[in-house]
C-alpha cells in the first residue's frame, strides 16, 4: 500500500514534475502535490496546505532554489526541503545545505530521493514526538509550580493564625506572668498547647496526603462487623457531633475485610466535612449498607453551603477550596484524602450537591471477604 504524502513541488517544467512524481511513486509514496513556478504561489501554497515536504528546482525564473528555501523557512522551520536540478554544481549544492535543505539531487539520478523522503518524514515525527514531550514536560513543571505555589500559600495561611496565638500567649506570659494568676498562666499555657496541636494535625494531614497519593501505603485487610465498627466510630467523635449524626445501618454482613485506616480517614474527613458546612442546628445523615455488586457503600447527606457546579470538577484536588465557602476555615485537602483513599482500596466516590440545599457524598469500598467468597463460588 502507498503511503499518502503531501509534497508541495516548486518546478517551472511540468514534464520533470511528471518524473518526480513517478520516482516517488515508485519509492512506495502516493503524492497529493501541487506544482508551483513563483515566489508568490509558493507562499500562498504554504497559507493553504500542511505540507510534509517541499521539493524545488535550483533554477527558476526570476528566483533560486536558495530563494525558495528562504521563503518556505520563514514560514515553517520544520517542513523538509529538497533541491532537484540538473545543472546544480558543487559550490551551490552546498550553498543550499548551509541554508538549510535536507538533500539535494541531479534530475538524471532520483535513486536516492525516496530513501531521502522516508528518512526525513521519521526524524520529522520523532522531532515532533520530542517537542511534543516537552511540551508535555514544560506543562507538568507548570501545575507542579502552580500546586507548589498554592501549597505554600495555604500552609502559610493555615499556619500563621496558631503561630500569631503563640506568640501573644508567650509575650503575656514573658511580661505579665508575675503578676497573672495561676488560672491565668494555666489559660495561656493551655491556647499555647491547642495551637501546637493544631499546626500537628495540619502537618500530619498534609503527609498523609502525600503518602496516599504517591500510594506509599500498605493496604491491610482487617475483618469485623461493620455495623459495630460504625456505631463505634460515631460515638468516638465529640459530643455535640455526636448529636449531630444520624447513623443508620441496613443489610449488612456480620463480617468484612477492608482496611479500617483507610475507611477511618475517609469518613473522618466526609463526616467533618458534612458537620463544618452546615447550620449548627442541622443533622447530618449517615448511611451504610451493602451493595451486592461493588462492596459496602458509605453515604454521609448534609443540609449545608453545597457545591457550586463549576467548582464539582476540582473538589477532590488539594488544597482546593470551593468558591462559596467563605471564612469557614479549611485547608482543601479533604476530599483530596477521600479521593485518595478510594483510589488505593479500589473504591468509588460519588458526589451530587445543590448550592444552599446541601451535598451527598456516596463512597463504596470493595469488601475483600464477598469478594473472596464470589471467587470460590465461581
Amino acid at each position: 500500500m502507498l503511503q499518502p504524502l503531501r509534497a508541495l513541488v516548486i518546478e517551472d517544467c511540468e514534464d520533470d514534475y511528471d518524473l518526480l512524481l513517478l520516482k516517488l511513486r515508485q519509492a512506495g509514496f502516493a503524492a497529493s502535490s501541487t506544482r508551483v513556478e513563483t515566489l508568490a504561489e509558493v507562499e500562498d501554497a504554504l497559507a493553504q496546505n500542511d505540507w510534509q515536504i517541499v521539493i524545488s528546482d535550483f533554477d527558476l525564473p526570476g528566483f533560486n532554489g536558495l530563494r525558495a528555501l528562504e521563503l518556505v523557512r520563514s514560514r515553517n522551520a520544520e517542513i523538509p526541503f529538497f533541491v532537484v536540478s540538473g545543472v546544480i554544481d558543487e559550490e551551490q549544492a552546498v550553498a543550499a545545505m548551509k541554508a538549510g535543505a535536507q538533500d539535494y539531487f541531479f534530475k538524471g539520478k532520483l535513486a536516492r530521493l525516496g530513501p531521502a523522503v522516508t528518512r526525513e518524514l521519521t526524524e520529522a515525527a520523532q522531532r515532533l514526538e520530542r517537542r511534543q514531550a516537552r511540551a508535555e514536560l514544560d506543562r507538568d513543571r507548570n501545575i507542579l509550580r502552580h500546586d507548589r505555589l498554592r501549597f505554600v500559600d495555604v500552609m502559610s495561611h493555615e499556619l500563621r493564625t496558631p503561630l500569631n496565638i503563640i506568640n501573644v500567649a508567650a509575650s503575656m506570659l514573658a511580661t505579665y506572668g508575675e503578676r497573672t494568676d495561676a488560672d491565668g498562666r494555666r489559660e495561656r499555657i493551655s491556647e499555647i498547647q491547642d495551637a501546637v496541636q493544631r499546626m500537628t494535625r495540619l502537618i500530619e494531614k498534609v503527609l498523609l496526603t502525600s503518602r496516599l497519593e504517591l500510594r506509599r501505603w500498605d493496604l491491610r485487610s482487617d475483618t469485623f462487623d461493620p455495623a459495630e465498627w460504625c456505631q463505634e466510630f460515631v460515638n468516638h467523635m465529640g459530643d455535640n457531633d455526636q448529636r449531630r449524626i444520624r447513623l443508620q445501618v441496613a443489610r449488612l454482613p456480620a463480617k468484612v475485610a477492608m482496611d479500617q485506616r483507610v475507611m477511618e480517614i475517609a469518613l473522618q474527613n466526609l463526616l467533618s466535612n458534612a458537620l463544618k458546612y452546615s447550620p449548627a442546628d442541622c443533622s447530618v445523615d449517615f448511611e451504610v449498607r451493602e451493595d451486592a455488586a461493588q462492596g459496602i457503600e458509605f453515604t454521609i447527606r448534609d443540609h449545608g453551603i453545597g457545591i457550586r457546579d463549576a467548582d464539582m470538577p476540582h473538589v477532590t484536588e488539594s488544597f482546593y477550596r470551593g468558591s462559596n465557602v467563605g471564612e469557614v476555615p479549611g485547608t482543601g485537602l479533604g476530599l483530596s484524602l477521600v479521593k485518595s483513599c478510594m483510589d488505593l482500596h479500589g473504591g468509588t466516590l460519588d458526589m451530587q450537591s445543590e448550592p444552599g440545599k446541601g451535598t451527598q457524598v456516596t463512597m463504596c469500598l470493595p469488601d475483600w471477604l464477598r469478594q473472596e467468597e464470589r471467587v470460590i463460588e465461581g
